[in-house]
């Protein structure tokens, strides 16, 4: 990468940033192109040339979130370490996502903006399942999972505990704003509510 596609990515990236700050604390409808090129230092054009509009800066946004998360779970899931480390290390790596990006932009993917949404949903598809499936296969050679279920209804599992948090607000910012509870309920969607027994 050369010096001017550089600077081009850290303005970007600076945009981003300047973003993501104002829709938490303002709101996603309150916020205009040019509150977020003030907060950014750069042009109302800069913003148009880069990202198009406002919903696409955040497509943009969530796209290169869920690349960085996409990323550090492969990481974690490739990694040497024992089984059970790895599914503790993807959940307090997803609760302190959740609590860094709380507020409008999960909101923004659960609502009401489909082409969001639908550009979430096929990289879940393309990138986090595949992944999680071969966490899953491991966890069943491990023991830890039980061989007898399906991938077909892990995966469905999975669905309805996503669209269940997703359906209530309440829950949603409870999770967003309460990193221990998001801690606690990915716990429980993994290990259940009995305390395994020696």
């Amino acid at each position: 990468m050369n010096g001017f596609e550089r600077r081009k990515e850290k303005k970007k990236e600076n945009i981003r940033r300047a973003a993501i700050e104002l829709f938490q604390v303002h709101g996603f409808s309150k916020v205009s192109i040019g509150d977020i090129a003030r907060e950014a230092h750069v042009s109302h054009v800069t913003i148009y040339k880069y990202f198009g509009g406002k919903e696409e800066l955040v497509r943009d946004i969530v796209v290169t979130i869920s690349r960085d998360v996409t990323e550090k779970a492969r990481a974690i899931i490739e990694s040497d370490q024992p089984y059970l480390e790895k599914i503790k290390q993807l959940i307090l790596n997803k609760s302190s996502i959740a609590s860094q990006y709380r507020g409008e932009l999960i909101k923004i993917v659960a609502r009401d903006y489909p082409e969001i949404k639908r550009v979430t949903e096929e990289f879940r598809e393309r990138e986090i399942n595949p992944m999680l499936d071969k966490l899953v296969e491991e966890g069943k050679r491990l023991k830890y999972i039980n061989p007898d279920l399906s991938a077909q209804s892990i995966t469905y599992y999975f669905m309805i505990l996503r669209n269940g948090i997703y359906a209530d607000k309440e829950l949603l910012e409870s999770i967003e704003i309460d990193s221990k509870l998001a801690y606690d309920i990915n716990y429980l969607a993994l290990f259940g509510l009995i305390e395994k027994q020696e």
